[in-house]
């Protein structure tokens, strides 16, 4: 990390302050974060977006949108106010849309573990009651409370036998949360407020020696896009997690190939793979192929999305011609009705280009398992 930088000139109000009333799915949407120390912040009008990378091989990206807070203002000075002024506020999606930031967003870096203690101070870490996956939901609006239908798993396990994890009564802790940033130098400040009580943590920010760059998922050469409810994929890798592997292999193929959708893994004394059916609607909601895709990935990686598995209703898998893998988590926050929250997660291929273009497909025609016109509830476009 670099030293940090000099404060700017004094202003005349913070260029981000942002109040919650409950604190709880703020620290649980960033646990799903918390397996790396630091993590990148940008600030803009849309969203606070929290992104870490481990081996420069998989990111991490939660975002944080206005809906979770009762206020949330964002003032930076390069904002021209008569330009923002009648605009549209933006959809759930487009506030999440990473490939879309703004030159203006302010980034720094802060201690992501740090700021996990400052959340949890008027409230008990609830981690330990999530098993492997950290985090308790029976996903009732997902379609899969009391383990009906489930192909494997355990009736009742540690992921899916306790109440949801984000409802209201469930998720409050005590008091209110506010988050502050003055601007360049001045740290970001975490007001925690009980029963009269008042905790400021300030956290040093760090301008990074280098700018983080997301990994590139481009969505022109989309191979396919699939959605399905994510207790399932939990409940897959769980199962393959027990053979110690290292690598992931992930396999797409349309109808009437079979199988649709495979994951597969190798450990020392045996081999295991799953398949999923694009015709079982009970776990898939959407299957959309344009051609075959295989690709290999480091396990270890994407065990560390399993957090977020535990905690989100579905999940949207979606591959581009190099190989990157997007998983993106669906998370539904407080009162019923309200605007979903993402978690998302990129992967970069193993390198293994020649096996790669032998299991490509030559099929361009596509196949969608659900009809186009009934997408509107799906993830990012």
């Amino acid at each position: 990390m670099t030293q940090d930088p000099t404060p700017s000139a004094a202003v005349s109000g913070p260029v981000f302050s942002a109040i919650s009333s409950s604190t709880r799915h703020i620290y649980d949407l960033l646990k799903c974060i918390g397996f790396m120390p630091i993590a990148s912040v940008s600030i803009s009008a849309d969203n606070i977006r929290f992104s870490v990378e481990d081996s420069h091989s998989m990111q991490a990206n939660v975002c944080l949108t206005p809906d979770l807070f009762s206020s949330y203002n964002y003032t930076p000075s390069s904002v021209n106010p008569d330009s923002a002024a009648g605009a549209a506020p933006p959809s759930s999606a487009e506030q999440f849309n990473l490939e879309s930031e703004e030159e203006n967003n302010v980034k720094f870096q802060i201690s992501l573990s740090a700021l996990l203690e400052c959340l949890q101070i008027f409230g008990a870490d609830g981690s330990n009651i999530g098993g492997s996956g950290g985090i308790n939901n029976n996903r009732q609006g997902g379609g899969v409370s009391g383990r009906d239908n489930v192909p494997f798993g355990r009736q009742g396990g540690p992921v899916f036998g306790n109440p949801n994890l984000f409802e209201q009564n469930s998720l409050r802790l005590p008091g209110t949360c506010r988050f502050v940033y003055q601007g360049t130098g001045f740290p970001l400040s975490i007001i925690l407020e009980d029963a009269g009580v008042t905790t400021t943590c300030h956290l040093t920010t760090f301008v990074p020696p280098s700018s983080v760059d997301l990994i590139p998922f481009n969505r022109t050469t989309l191979t396919h896009k699939i959605i399905l409810k994510s207790a399932f994929l939990h409940d897959a890798l769980l199962e393959l997690d027990h053979l110690s592997p290292e690598t992931l292999i992930y396999s797409i193929s349309p109808p009437p190939k079979r199988p649709n959708f495979s994951l597969s893994a190798t450990g020392i004394l045996s081999s295991a793979t799953i398949d999923f059916s694009a015709n079982n609607k009970v776990v898939m909601e959407t299957f959309l192929v344009h051609e075959e895709f295989v690709g290999r990935y480091k396990f270890g990686l994407v065990r560390k999305a399993m957090r977020a598995m535990g905690v989100a209703s579905k999940v949207s898998l979606r591959g581009d011609g190099e190989g990157v893998l997007s998983m993106q988590y669906l998370v539904e926050v407080g009162e019923k009705g309200a605007a979903p929250t993402f978690i998302d997660f990129r992967f970069l291929p193993l390198n293994h280009d020649e096996d790669y273009e032998d299991e490509r497909g030559e099929d361009e025609g596509g196949y969608s398992g659900r009809d186009e016109d009934d997408d509107g509830d799906e993830m990012m476009e």
